[in-house]
């Protein structure tokens, strides 16, 4: 005898049962991902890494990132010294170019890995001409010449993409723009003329050019010019170097790449208040610089966001490691890359 109650309850179980089944694997799959993950058309950015310019802390996220997810299509690092270390947790598991790497700035492991096949790509920015055009414009508004300066009091300073075929020839050129540096160093500095510093973020590789190009623009525009590192990357640091100079007799402009901007207006105007200060590399907009000299970060970030099309033109999973999110430079990278990867039109 047919029985409806056992035929509704075996209907009920089943649907119960494949509602379970589906519900564990969409939560499995949800699981995986953290809620910061971002959904940028056919890419999915998992995260975004920060290591607050500590490389030990850098490749442990790169590590951390490969063993929790193992599949991961590729790693994207914003700062000079991230892919590198991404490339050394790579090594560690032995999986060098089986995930892709995409890269900002000119890091010599970085250039190497492009060489040799592991990086796609980075973009660059050219620090040797933060130093020497930081150094010359420096002296222009002190001596009262006229700074042409656009409305958006943004001085850019291109970027370029190097990938295999141009890897070379770019680095002959850095090599190149080194020895002006060690030469002009070399060379006894000037004891007159105007003095400046020209303060960067953190110690890192990266700033030896743009100390070249400090160097250089001393020799040819007889000047002196201070090169200063805050040695633990920290904003506290910066301000205690900032503080420090403006003290100094004779200091008649400063150059800085702020740390922590929204957190140092109050230091940048007192510096404003008695040099002329300018930004370089990240800036400081709601200070009273002058103005900002260096790469437009957020194209940068779009000719990242190009390059993880180029690596991965199906989509994929995609980590991004930077040192600081608080740093304006980090933040227009990332957004760039965003902006890309979700085909958003540029803004004319």
């Amino acid at each position: 005898m047919y029985n409806r109650s056992i035929d509704f309850r075996l209907s009920l179980l089943w649907t119960m049962s494949l509602y379970l089944i589906i519900s564990l694997f969409i939560g499995c799959s949800d699981s995986s991902l953290p809620d910061t993950a971002i959904t940028a058309g056919k890419y999915i950015i998992i995260d975004t890494r920060t290591d607050q310019g500590d490389r030990a802390t850098a490749k442990k996220n790169a590590e951390n990132t490969l063993k929790k997810y193992p599949d991961i299509d590729a790693m994207v690092g914003l700062w000079a010294y991230n892919v590198p270390q991404c490339l050394e947790a790579l090594k560690d598991v032995g999986k060098e170019g089986k995930i892709k790497l995409i890269s900002f700035d000119e890091d010599e492991l970085t250039l190497q890995g492009i060489k040799d096949g592991h990086v796609l790509g980075t973009v660059v920015q050219q620090p040797y001409e933060f130093g020497y055009q930081s150094v010359k414009y420096l002296k222009t508004l002190v001596e009262g010449e006229t700074v042409e300066i656009p409305d958006s009091k943004q001085l850019e300073i291109p970027t370029k993409v190097i990938m295999k075929d141009n890897v070379d020839d770019f680095w002959a050129n850095l090599k190149s723009l080194q020895q002006l540096g060690r030469t002009a160093q070399n060379t006894p500095r000037p004891t007159e003329g105007h003095y400046f510093a020209f303060v960067v973020n953190l110690p890192d590789p990266f700033w030896s050019y743009a100390r070249a190009g400090c160097y250089k623009a001393e020799q040819d525009f007889k000047v002196i010019c201070d090169f200063k590192i805050p040695h633990d990357g920290s904003s506290a640091e910066q301000n205690r170097i900032l503080e420090t100079l403006i003290q100094k007799e004779g200091l008649a402009g400063i150059a800085v790449s702020p740390l922590d901007p929204k957190n140092q207006t109050e230091i940048l105007n007192k510096v404003a208040a008695k040099v002329k200060l300018i930004c370089h590399d990240s800036d400081a907009p709601d200070s009273n610089r002058l103005f900002y000299l260096g790469t437009n970060n957020y194209s940068g970030g779009r000719q990242v966001g190009r390059l993880i099309k180029e690596a991965l033109p199906e989509g994929g999973e995609i980590m991004i490691f930077v040192g600081k999110m608080d740093v304006l430079n980090a933040q227009q990278r990332r957004q760039g890359v965003i902006d890309e990867l979700m085909d958003k039109p540029l803004s004319q």
